[in-house]
């Protein structure tokens, strides 16, 4: 399962998840941040903290490699006074189509590095075949 990682940035700076979550997909993990959002919300403004400072506030989520999937702004969530809804594509999309592209190049390149392989082996195979029926090589007792 996926270890997703929700690091927080308030205009004070970034706070980083050392400890991240496991979820199912990117969609989990961007609905679970949207209810933290808005239950923290509630402490901050009881910690005296701004409406202008809380919409600069967002959730970076990232994945275990330390990539940014997508940003979650504070604001995206308030504003709107809805039920977190799954994202539509965006930054997180962009960011999961490139890591995809890449693990298809990786994937191409060790085919291409296999092919090789396999095509030396059954080189070597044919010529020690050869060898055994060649009389002036057979080993005898």
């Amino acid at each position: 399962m996926p270890h997703y990682y929700f690091h927080l940035r308030t205009p004070h700076g970034l706070q980083w998840d050392e400890e991240g979550v496991p979820f199912t997909g990117l969609d989990e993990a961007y609905l679970d941040v949207c209810r933290a959002i808005a239950e923290m919300v509630v402490d901050l403004i009881h910690a005296g903290m701004p409406r202008v400072e809380l919409l600069r506030c967002d959730f970076e989520i990232a994945d275990r490699e330390g990539r940014l999937l997508m940003d979650v702004p504070f604001a995206e969530v308030l504003d709107r006074n809805t039920v977190p809804a799954r994202p539509r594509g965006g930054r997180g999309a962009n960011a999961e189509i490139e890591r995809t592209r890449h693990l298809i190049a990786l994937l191409h390149q060790q085919r291409e590095v296999l092919c090789a392989n396999l095509s030396r082996t059954r080189e070597l195979l044919d010529r020690l075949r050869t060898r055994d029926r060649d009389p002036r090589t057979m080993h005898r007792p």
